[in-house]
C-alpha cells in the first residue's frame, strides 16, 4: 500500500501541478490581456489628448485667420471707395478739359471765321489772303493730328 499511496500521492501532486501550471498560464493571459488593454487605453487616451490639442490650435488658427479676414475686408473696402472716388474724380477733370478744349477751339474757330469773313467782307475782296488763311489753317491741322 506505500508504493500505490505514494504513486497515487505523485499523481495526485503531478496533476495539482499541471492544474496551477495551466491556471499560471491563463493567469499570465488574463493579465497580459488586460495589461495590453490598459496599454491601449493609455495610447487611446494619449491619442485623444494630442487630437484636442490639435483641434484648440486649428481654432485659434482659424480665428486668428477670421480677425484677419475681417480686417482685410474692411481695408480692401476702404481701398475700393478710395480707387472709385479717384476714378470719379479723373472722370470729371477730364470731362471738365475736355469741355475747356472743346470751347478753346470754338472760340478759335469762331476767330478764323471771323477774320476769314472780315476778309472777304473788305470793299476789294480779299479772296487770296483767306485762302491763305485757310491752308495755313489746314496744314497746321494735319501736322497737329500727327
Amino acid at each position: 500500500m506505500g508504493l500505490a499511496t505514494v504513486s497515487a500521492t505523485a499523481t495526485l501532486i503531478a496533476t495539482l501541478s499541471a492544474i496551477a501550471t495551466i491556471g499560471g498560464f491563463f493567469a499570465y493571459l488574463y493579465f497580459s490581456q488586460r495589461s495590453n488593454a490598459s496599454i491601449a487605453r493609455e495610447e487611446a487616451l494619449s491619442l485623444a489628448e494630442t487630437r484636442r490639442q490639435v483641434i484648440a490650435d486649428l481654432r485659434n488658427q482659424l480665428a486668428a485667420a477670421e480677425a484677419r479676414h475681417r480686417r482685410m475686408k474692411v481695408k480692401y473696402e476702404k481701398r475700393v471707395q478710395a480707387l472709385e472716388k479717384a476714378l470719379h474724380d479723373e472722370r470729371r477733370e477730364a470731362r471738365d478739359q475736355a469741355y475747356q478744349a472743346q470751347r478753346l477751339y470754338a472760340i478759335g474757330l469762331v476767330d478764323v471765321l471771323d477774320g476769314i469773313r472780315s476778309d472777304l467782307a473788305a470793299v476789294p475782296l480779299d479772296v487770296d489772303h483767306a485762302l491763305e488763311r485757310i491752308r495755313n489753317l489746314l496744314a497746321r491741322a494735319k501736322t497737329t493730328a500727327r
